[in-house]
């Protein structure tokens, strides 16, 4: 994976970003609100943990524990609850629907 010069690692990097992202989404109101600012910041906004602890006035330590704890719970509540899960199953099922449509209406349009 690593011989690739990083494209297969960044792209594992940017799914993990993303699954991530969608977790807060689906998951943040949960969250303290700290938890919730430190992630987004950290995930959205790109910010490394010093930039954020900067902000947020911790030290380091604290700020990569806020976004440690918060990734743990909503990871945990994907887990139990599998929201992001039943998301992503239900918009495959959209896509493949919107294809088999497609598929019909220019079967259809070429018996015309």
């Amino acid at each position: 994976m690593y011989r690739v010069k990083g494209m297969a690692l960044t792209a594992d990097l940017a799914r993990s970003r993303s699954h991530r992202l969608q977790l807060l989404d689906a998951y943040g109101p949960v969250l303290t609100e700290r938890q919730r600012e430190a992630l987004r910041l950290h995930l959205e906004e790109d910010w490394s943990v010093t930039e954020l602890a900067d902000s947020l006035g911790v030290s380091r330590a604290a700020a990569h524990d806020l976004i440690r704890r918060g990734l743990r719970r909503v990871e945990a509540l994907e887990s139990s609850l599998g929201l992001c899960g039943q998301l992503a199953a239900a918009e495959a099922r959209v896509a493949d629907l919107e294809r088999r449509l497609s598929r019909s209406q220019a079967e259809a349009g070429s018996r015309v």
